[in-house]
């Protein structure tokens, strides 16, 4: 949950709120429907007992009812109308409507109080019906006789109405459900977008295409552009603080040393000692700066510097007669890095290899996703396994790659190393050695 997106975060939220939300709705409309529909019910099967109490007689001296042969209502006239009608007294049914003709079963009713009414939903018989019943006094040959009314309605009708409804309601509130969702993705992303043009502007900055974000934003991200600002701004004056510390301590020292190789009757075993020091100054100080490039620099342009080097290459090595190649598939491929640091690494390496190599020397650039390789090999006699894995033992460097070449290979892993790289030596193809050089890029 943590990784995912604020966008995702939000549209997650909102698909949780609509599958909770649509159903309780769903399920409240059906209740509310349904509980109207049974009072509308409750209230016509009201009016049709009374209608059919003001059509009963009751026959004084049979005490039998007296009901005219067609009802007013036509349902009640009709055999399997679904409207259906019984009169009974203590005695037992007094009268029944036509509706009922093809019954086979006689139903068995619970006489409600005199003067009350019963209402039942669910009736069950053969089929599923609305009950109501009514008891009413009328005068007879012997004193007041209660008479009950009772009315069945059948509720395939009602359960059609309640399908109907329900699945025009759950069409509907889908639709509704799908416009929020298109309506919430929307919203989104304009609430979202100035969070994106920022992302693009800390990317262009980056890259070295902008010195410093100055877009306009909403008072809730102005203060984190301000932040960015300052600290671009400040990691831009350390760095250019600290290259130049670097510097004048490089130029301070370099003087006493000088003066001091240059003195006469300087003995010859502390001439080595003293050039020793000068390198490892150098190698220190380089080691110092390198990697501290800002992440907002422009990437330096590979080929071109290894054109640069190649040719000086050539000159250095003209007796050999080397053929240099190079394979960088992209022209504009470039190095987040500086462009000294890349000088320094490439020209030790390369140096390394024409010093090695009998005739062949090539240098390739790969990238993927996430790292940029840039392989040097070369047709020499190559290292050995067990030496190669000595080499990058930690503490032990290439320092004893080969004569001569300690202290510039020793810089290539201090450079590698400060750039978050990794330095590895495998088998050329070419028969000699093959060091790959991995950075990774920044996203």
């Amino acid at each position: 949950m943590h990784n995912l997106s604020l966008r995702l975060r939000s549209f997650a939220a909102a698909i949780l709120a609509l599958l909770i939300f649509i159903p309780l709705t769903a399920v409240t409309l059906e209740q509310a429907f349904n509980s109207s529909l049974s009072q509308s019910m409750l209230q016509q099967l009201r009016v049709q007992s009374l209608t059919l109490i003001s059509e009963f007689e009751l026959d004084d001296s049979s005490n039998q009812a007296v009901m005219p042969e067609q009802l007013y209502n036509d349902q009640f006239n009709i055999p399997g109308s679904g409207l259906y009608a019984f009169i009974q007294s203590h005695e037992g049914v007094l009268w029944q409507s036509l509706s009922t003709l093809n019954w086979q079963q006689q139903p068995e009713f619970i006489a409600p109080d005199i003067g009350s009414e019963a209402f039942i939903e669910d009736f069950l018989m053969q089929n599923n019906y609305f009950l109501y019943a009514y008891t009413a006094e009328f005068e007879s040959s012997g004193g007041y006789l209660p008479v009950s009314f009772y009315i069945l309605q059948d509720k395939q009708v009602f359960n059609s109405e309640k399908r109907k409804f329900a699945n025009t309601l759950w069409n509907w509130l889908g639709l509704i459900a799908l416009l929020l969702l298109v309506l919430l993705l929307v919203s989104l992303n304009a609430a979202l977008l100035p969070i994106s043009r920022l992302n693009k502007q800390i990317r262009l900055a980056e890259s070295g295409h902008l010195k410093r974000i100055d877009q306009r934003y909403p008072p809730e991200l102005e203060k984190l552009k301000s932040s960015i600002n300052h600290l671009l701004e400040t990691e831009q004056q350390q760095r250019s603080r600290y290259k130049n510390s670097l510097s004048d301590l490089a130029h301070s020292l370099k003087t006493p040393l000088a003066v001091l190789s240059g003195t006469a009757g300087l003995p010859e075993q502390a001439k080595e000692p003293i050039s020793q020091i000068n390198l490892q100054i150098q190698r220190q100080l380089k080691r110092a700066v390198a990697g501290t490039t800002s992440s907002f620099e422009q990437a330096v342009t590979i080929k071109p510097v290894v054109d640069k080097l190649f040719n000086a290459m050539d000159k250095v090595y003209a007796d050999k007669h080397l053929t240099l190649t190079h394979d960088i598939p992209n022209q504009e491929l470039g190095f987040n890095g500086d462009m000294t640091d890349l000088m320094e690494l490439l020209g030790n390496v390369l140096d390394n290899a024409c010093k090695a190599a009998a005739k062949v020397v090539k240098l390739s650039v790969l990238t993927n996703q996430n790292t940029l390789q840039i392989q040097i090999e070369d047709d020499g006699p190559g290292i050995p396994k067990d030496k190669r894995e000595q080499l990058l033992e930690r503490g032990t460097r290439l320092d004893s790659y080969k004569e001569g070449q300690g202290i510039g290979m020793a810089v290539v892993a201090d450079l590698v190393s400060a750039y978050q790289g990794q330095l590895e030596i495998k088998q050329s193809d070419l028969g000699g050695a093959k060091l790959i050089l991995i950075f990774p890029i920044r996203v």
